[in-house]
């Protein structure tokens, strides 16, 4: 039998979050408020484009697509989004296939850009037959929330409980953030942290402050810090959609490091998810020094998506490589004529 013609289109207004809803694997940063909040950010639409057939849509695709002089760079996410998971999704537990996939790419106003990259939430389906390379597997580390809290705390390993019991000896109270009176304080914390290796933030602070405006009115944002007293010591900014609560940024004054705020201060983020009904706790990353502070928690590891990059012509690889060095010079600190070259 003859499979059902699909189409693609773009969204209409109102439908893109209740697409997103049926795809297991759909995060919040598929979702309307943080594309809004991206868009602001690069200064360019993202493309909401869907894929359906005779019975109705079966996958959806957030990408975006700039100009860089003559080529059309297109990404899901490109390098500098500050967005750990994108690419297309498919609908009501639909399998994952290149030929929905090829027609996407194919559909205006997206018609085969010059350069593309994307990271594909399947990490089983192979696109080297529609000319893509694969260029990295991420993993993560991720908690379960759905076992309970004892189960939890039993979970950690020693050290982990040890400071928690410390920072709470200390006298840190965790407070969930009811607005964005935070974002100064967490920007001066994200600043220190990162010039401790001649880096600025990897976000902007408008980028922050539109994270607040859209993700908090549509019920996708908890923020939550540490107090000494009246004092802010350490803040978490987790999105989140109604199953999964993303570990986006987080910051502490190195003063207060002596305190153990971080371990209290996740612990009790991972609580106050529980009590919203999220069912996972992501980490993002399970790398470098941040990911064996993390390990502490004894979370699951897993491959959470794969890049993928296709270009037209030797050319724009080269145009990419640039790109991508242009995006880490944005990054720099110039401290003695120095780079990050991470």
């Amino acid at each position: 039998m003859t499979a059902p013609a699909v189409r693609v289109r773009t969204a209409k207004p109102g439908e893109w979050n209740a697409l997103i809803d049926r795809a297991t694997l759909g995060t919040v940063y598929h979702r309307d408020a943080w594309l809004g909040a991206l868009e602001d950010s690069i200064g360019a639409p993202i493309l909401r484009l869907v894929a359906e057939n005779e019975s109705g849509p079966v996958a959806a695709w957030p990408v975006g697509l700039i100009r860089k002089g003559p080529l059309r760079v297109a990404g899901s996410p490109l390098p500098g989004w500050n967005t750990a998971y994108l690419g297309p999704v498919f609908l009501d537990g639909r399998a994952a296939d290149t030929d929905t996939i090829r027609l996407l790419l194919r559909s205006a106003p997206l018609r085969n850009p010059s350069f593309l990259a994307l990271r594909l939430m399947d990490t089983d389906l192979d696109l080297r037959p529609l000319g893509f390379r694969e260029t990295r597997r991420f993993a993560t580390y991720e908690m379960d929330l759905t076992i309970g809290e004892d189960s939890l705390w039993s979970g950690l390993k020693s050290t982990c409980r040890t400071r928690i019991r410390k920072g709470e000896k200390n006298g840190l109270e965790i407070r969930e953030e009811k607005d964005g009176s935070y974002l100064d304080d967490f920007y001066r914390m994200a600043e220190d942290v990162f010039a401790k290796s001649n880096q600025r933030p990897p976000y902007s602070r408008r980028f922050l402050e539109q994270i607040e405006q859209r993700l908090r009115p549509a019920g996708e944002l908890l923020v939550t810090s540490a107090f000494l007293g009246n004092t802010r010591v350490a803040t978490l900014i987790i999105p989140h959609d109604s199953r999964v609560a993303m570990y986006f940024a987080g910051g502490t004054h190195a003063e207060y490091l002596s305190l153990a705020p971080n371990n209290l201060l996740h612990w009790r983020t991972m609580m106050l998810c529980m009590q919203r009904g999220l069912q996972t706790y992501d980490f993002i990353s399970n790398r470098g020094s941040p990911g064996k502070f993390k390990s502490t928690f004894s979370p699951r590891e897993r491959v959470s998506c794969v890049h993928w990059e296709r270009a037209s012509n030797p050319l724009v690889k080269f145009a990419r490589d640039r790109f991508e060095q242009w995006a880490r010079r944005k990054r720099a600190v110039r401290l003695g004529g120095k780079e990050d070259a991470s």
